[in-house]
């Protein structure tokens, strides 16, 4: 793939949607409802005008469930932010909000590895 190859385009551009937008949420936004939000990834649609982005919060479902509401809630404020930021953008994208509970499913594993690590007899049949 070129450097200059639409692809290309694409993946520096959701490298620079995921910058940004973490450095917004950590700097910028002042949201009690946003409980400490990692922007996992940015992925962009081929036609750039969709950016589905990925995000993990702490706490439990309900919580969880407030922070992706508020973020859907403050989109419009992000696309500002974004398009102030990222001047060689002619159109800030859609943002589309999706929570992924991949690091809280890592940590129950973890967890779950140390108990049985604590207690080896806990995962036979014996």
């Amino acid at each position: 793939m070129s450097p200059s190859s639409p692809g290309h385009r694409r993946e520096r551009l959701n490298a620079q949607l995921r910058q940004e937008l973490a450095v917004a949420l950590a700097q910028d936004v002042k949201d009690p409802r946003l409980n400490l939000v990692s922007v996992l990834e940015v992925d962009c649609a081929p036609d750039l005008s969709v950016a589905l982005v990925r995000v993990s919060s702490l706490g439990d479902d309900a919580e969880r469930r407030r922070t992706l509401a508020a973020l859907k809630g403050m989109t419009g404020y992000l696309r500002h932010l974004l398009g102030d930021r990222l001047e060689n953008l002619r159109r800030v994208p859609r943002l589309d909000f999706r929570l992924d509970d991949s690091i809280v499913r890592g940590t129950r594993v973890n967890q779950l590895l140390t108990s049985l690590a604590a207690d080896p007899g806990a995962g036979s049949d014996d």
